[in-house]
């Protein structure tokens, strides 16, 4: 048996047996010595792997931070448009909501105004035989035909009761239900009304139509003077007298007929009507 003392680990002692075959030993010296070698340098290899492992995990860190980071900020502006709209949308809604009270409030006080000059016209006998009512409803073709009232039978409303606004007649009541009336305007093409020419006392029939308002049955020698006011004269029953109609204006007939026909120029525009009062029987 030989001691050996390898020259390049001088603490390592290798025993070489002579009993056994040179060539053998010499395997075995070797491929100790390659185990040797390979352990001593397998930490090395393991610190550039490790090193290589921690750069590549040092790389996919950053890009994942990076990602989630855009992710997250992509998702915060996202949020913020979100909660922009929602405010956007929210102040929208009180300002509709604004607008809608000043809207009401003005419309309040536009009809405080129509009734105050409306009862401006009125004397104290007469505010407790009228009915006031709010127009509905109007002729969809011409407005001069007729209108729907927001009163009824159940306010004391009937047929053929006069209406009128601002103290001038505008109408008579023509239907009736239990809440609503209809009204057939002094224009309207079916409207017949008993009136007459207020200084001649001339009387006659006032009709309603196309052509506009006309007093008919005057008779040929009435004399008259152009803006004369026309007024209702009584007969017949349904409309009490003096109730004024509008005003004359030129001739409609020859000279050489038995009546004269005279027209009628309306002082109330029928067409921007919102309240009316009915006259209770």
């Amino acid at each position: 048996m030989a001691i050996i003392v390898a020259p390049r680990f001088p603490n390592s002692l290798f025993i070489i047996h002579n009993s056994r075959p040179m060539k053998k030993n010499s395997w075995i010296l070797i491929y100790i010595l390659a185990f040797i070698v390979l352990s001593l340098s397998i930490p090395r290899v393991k610190t550039k792997v490790e090193g290589k492992v921690t750069d590549m995990s040092a790389g996919i860190s950053s890009i994942l931070y990076k990602t989630g980071y855009a992710i997250s900020r992509n998702f915060q502006i996202f949020v913020n448009i979100r909660n922009v709209e929602k405010q956007n949308a929210s102040l929208t809604d009180k300002l509709v909501a604004s607008e809608v009270s000043q809207s009401q409030i003005s419309e309040l006080e536009n009809e405080n105004k129509i009734l105050k000059a409306e009862l401006g016209f009125l004397s104290s006998s007469d505010a407790g035989t009228l009915i006031p009512a709010k127009i509905i409803e109007r002729d969809p073709v011409t407005f001069a035909d007729f209108m729907i009232i927001d009163k009824g039978r159940a306010d004391g409303v009937v047929i053929n009761q006069p209406v009128l606004s601002s103290g001038v007649l505008v109408g008579q009541i023509s239907e009736v239900s239990e809440h609503t009336a209809k009204v057939l305007l002094i224009t309207g093409r079916d409207s017949l009304v008993q009136a007459m020419l207020q200084n001649s006392r001339s009387k006659g029939i006032m009709r309603g139509g196309i052509s506009g308002l006309v007093l008919d049955n005057i008779v040929s020698d009435t004399q008259y003077q152009r803006g004369e006011n026309i007024v209702t004269s009584g007969l017949g029953g349904q409309i009490k007298d003096g109730i004024l109609i509008g005003q004359a204006g030129k001739i409609q007939s020859s000279q050489s007929e038995i009546y004269k026909s005279i027209e009628v120029v309306p002082i109330i525009d029928l067409s921007k009507l919102e309240v009316v009062f009915v006259e209770k029987p």
